[in-house]
């Protein structure tokens, strides 16, 4: 499974962000190959809602999931047309890493 994480920078020790749409990175996790790609923002600098650019970028990469901070009424239809999770995670004070980590515990 992979999940998408709304990241504020590309580093796994950065915050997760609270606006799925305004953040700057996505990092992508695959829990089957344990492995991360960080991608950045295809919507970042578009004015307006972005939210079909991010998640058909989420789609074409075979994402099941997605955590972020909150996400928007358009977001949310689009990616529930896309069979895309929504993950709301309400404290932004949690790293990439830990969210990983948690990914990980999870699926032992």
């Amino acid at each position: 499974m992979k999940t998408a994480i709304a990241a504020q920078n590309s580093s796994s020790e950065t915050l997760i962000d609270k606006h799925f749409g305004k953040c700057s990175y996505f990092h992508i996790y695959d829990d089957e190959s344990q492995t991360t790609e960080v991608i950045d923002n295809p919507a970042r600098g578009i004015k307006g809602c972005k939210g079909d650019v991010i998640v058909n970028e989420l789609i074409a990469k075979n994402v099941n999931a997605v955590i972020a901070g909150d996400f928007g009424t358009k977001v949310q239809q689009l990616l529930n047309q896309g069979q895309i999770q929504m993950i709301i995670h309400p404290d932004t004070r949690v790293s990439v890493s830990e969210i990983i980590e948690l990914l990980n515990h999870k699926n032992k």
